[in-house]
C-alpha cells in the first residue's frame, strides 16, 4: 500500500445490475466487501436479488446485526414470522437472534441492496462523539488543475 494510501482503501464493483453473475457465498449476486477493503468493524455486502428470486433458508447470526438498505425494486422481508413490505429507501435493522429471509416479489425488476453486519452493542462512538471538524479549508486538486 502506497504511504498517501494508509487511512483508505477503495473498491469499484461496477454496477449492481452486474452482480448477478457474480457468486460469493452461498448466493448468485452478492459481493463481499470485508477483504478488498480491508474492513475490520464490519462486514457489507452489495447484492442483487433478480425478479420473483429469494434467500432459499432462513438464518440468524451468532452476535451481528443486520442493516439492509434497499436501494431499488420491491419485495417482503420475513423476521421471526412477521412479513413487511421493502422497497427503495427502506432500511431495515435486525438483531442476531431475529430470524429472516427476503424476497424480491417483482416480476420484472431487480432489487439492489446493501447489507452491513456489526457486533451488536459495539459502537460506542458515532459522528457526533467520534468526529473532529477540522480547521483547514478543502481543496481539490482535480479541480485545481482543470481551472489551470
Amino acid at each position: 500500500m502506497e504511504p498517501n494510501q494508509a487511512n483508505y482503501s477503495v473498491n469499484h464493483a461496477g454496477t449492481f445490475s452486474n452482480f448477478g453473475n457474480v457468486t460469493e457465498g452461498m448466493l448468485k449476486g452478492k459481493i463481499f466487501l470485508k477483504e478488498s477493503l480491508q474492513l475490520t468493524s464490519m462486514e457489507v455486502s452489495l447484492n442483487n436479488l433478480p425478479p420473483k428470486a429469494e434467500v432459499p433458508f432462513y438464518h440468524k447470526h451468532k452476535e451481528n446485526e443486520e442493516l439492509y438498505i434497499f436501494l431499488k425494486g420491491q419485495g417482503q422481508f420475513q423476521v421471526d414470522g412477521n412479513e413487511f413490505d421493502v422497497f427503495e429507501g427502506t432500511s431495515v435493522r435486525i438483531a442476531p437472534d431475529g430470524v429472516r429471509a427476503l424476497q424480491n416479489t417483482s416480476a420484472s425488476e431487480d432489487m439492489y441492496f446493501i447489507v452491513i453486519q456489526a457486533k451488536e452493542n459495539s459502537l460506542t462512538q458515532w459522528v457526533e462523539t467520534d468526529g473532529v471538524i477540522l480547521e483547514q479549508p478543502v481543496e481539490w486538486i482535480m479541480q485545481s488543475l482543470k481551472t489551470t
